[in-house]
């Protein structure tokens, strides 16, 4: 539990960290155990004459579908640069004000 302290002398609830039964993401066999399943159960043609048909049909959300698995997403890519315009310093007291005398609009 967050803010949780361990008391001295406590016994250990298993609850500081580390793996946790049924949390995090799936391993790989269980991920391959599910494609499994799937393929069994479905028929991949049926499927993509479904998307084909609401591809065709103009559905925007299918289409993307669609562009996402085939093409893959852009790479995003975030300019971290800076031409030195930016003053980077500050202050505490400069990003909060504890004044009375605020004006009330």
């Amino acid at each position: 539990m967050a803010g949780k302290k361990k008391i001295d002398g406590a016994t250990d609830s298993g609850n500081w960290g580390g793996p946790r039964p049924n949390s995090g993401r799936p391993s790989m066999g269980e991920v391959i155990n599910v494609r499994q399943i799937l393929d069994d159960h479905i028929d991949i043609n049926i499927v993509m004459q479904k998307l084909l048909e609401r591809i065709e049909s103009g559905d925007h959300r299918a289409i993307e579908l669609f562009m996402k698995y085939r093409a893959g997403l852009p790479k995003q890519e975030i300019d971290l640069t800076t031409q030195g315009e930016v003053d980077i310093n500050f202050t505490l007291k400069g990003l909060i004000s504890f004044d009375d005398d605020q004006t009330e609009s």
